[in-house]
This record gives structure tokens, C-alpha cells and sequence, in this order.
């Protein structure tokens, strides 16, 4: 990631994703009736052709994905993916909460779009606000499959450039793990990097103010 960003650029980003994940974290807790945290205790850059070697995906049966693609002064696509049932799993808690009779077989598809939709669209609003930017989205979208094959569908190219984040769903009653990837074509690096400096003079700037 040093070949992305300097060491400073690197901990803005992850405090900027930490803020980001916390308001994510706020509605899921809606979603599912009870108290979320969400933890980012892994922050990485690398090519999508890597991500097999450096993410251990291999041992995954399937995995579920929604999908949003953002446009900006940088735009990529931003993933909110579970490996094998923890997806089926966020959905069973959510359909639970609703506290009468539900076909959890017949609407995981939805609620699965619903979870994605309000987890990844917090999160892009937060990022938006931190770093000054304004995103356009696209309607979320779910893909599922083995793997870095996910992240294909998407029409990524091997040598795609990924910010991938390993994110822990801790609820008073499960511990949950998803991954959220951006995926960023090289154009849209330098518009990261400017996002991140915008965070950084802003945060200059209050703390010379104070």
C-alpha cells in the first residue's frame, strides 16, 4: 500500500474508513434490532489477481455480494461481500427482528440488497462528508460466486487495483465477518489521494484553530 500512499495518507485513509464503518455499524444496528460494532482491523491495497494469495478466498465455498458503483472526483465499485452463510446469517437476524412469521429462503435476496444498500451507502455518505466529495450512486446490485470470481462480474480487469477491508459484525449475539472491497480503476487514485489530503488539511486546519 506505500506505493499508493505515504505512511500519514495511509492512517488518514484508515481513521477516514474507522469513522465510516462506525455509521455503517449505526444502521445495521436498526436493521437488525440490536447493538453492532464493526471493527476494520485490516486495510489493504493490491491487484485483484493477488487477492487469492493474499486473502486465503480459496478455502470459501461461495461467496455473496452486494455491489454499488460511485462516481466522483474518483468512482469505482464498493462491495460489501460474506463468505459461505454469514450472509444468510446478517439476513436471519434482520427478518428476525421483525418479530412475526417470515420465508427467510424466499426473501434473502432482498433483505441481502437491503443490508448491502443501507451498509454500503452509509458508509460512501460518510466517506463523501469526511473528504469534502460528492458520489453519485448506482442502485446495489447482487453478485455471488468463488472467490475473486465476484469481483469479475464486476468487469474488473486482473490488474484492477483493490482497497480491501476486512470488517468484524460484532452482535450481542454472533461474531460476523464481511469484506469490503473498492474497486478503483489507476485514474481514480490520484482522486483518493486528493480525498485524503482534503481530510488531512481540514483536520490541520482545526486543530491550528483550536
Amino acid at each position: 500500500m506505500n506505493n499508493y500512499l505515504s505512511p500519514l495518507q495511509h492512517d488518514a485513509l484508515c481513521e477516514i474508513f474507522n469513522i465510516s464503518v462506525g455509521r455503517a455499524a449505526a444502521a445495521m444496528s436498526g436493521l437488525v434490532g440490536e447493538e453492532v460494532s464493526l471493527s476494520v482491523p485490516a486495510m489493504r491495497f493490491c491487484r485483484l489477481d493477488e487477492l487469492n494469495d493474499r486473502i486465503g478466498w480459496a478455502q470459501w465455498r461461495h461467496v455473496d455480494a452486494v455491489a454499488q458503483h460511485f462516481a466522483g472526483s474518483f468512482d469505482g465499485d464498493a462491495l460489501l461481500m460474506f463468505a459461505d452463510d454469514d450472509g444468510e446469517e446478517v439476513v436471519r437476524l434482520m427478518l428476525n427482528s421483525l418479530k412475526q412469521p417470515v420465508d427467510v429462503e424466499a426473501l434473502t435476496s432482498d433483505a441481502l440488497a437491503e443490508v448491502g444498500n443501507v451498509l454500503l451507502t452509509a458508509c460512501l455518505s460518510a466517506l463523501a462528508d469526511i473528504m469534502a466529495e460528492d458520489f453519485d450512486y448506482s442502485l446495489p446490485s447482487l453478485c455471488s460466486g468463488k472467490g475473486v470470481d465476484v469481483l469479475l462480474q464486476r468487469g474488473a480487469e486482473p490488474e484492477c487495483q483493490v482497497l480491501f477491508l476486512h470488517i468484524q459484525f460484532l452482535l450481542e449475539t454472533k461474531r460476523i465477518e464481511g469484506y469490503l472491497a473498492f474497486l478503483l480503476g489507476v485514474s481514480s487514485l490520484d482522486g483518493l489521494r486528493n480525498g485524503v489530503d482534503r481530510f488531512l488539511g481540514h483536520l490541520g486546519a482545526a486543530v491550528n484553530h483550536g
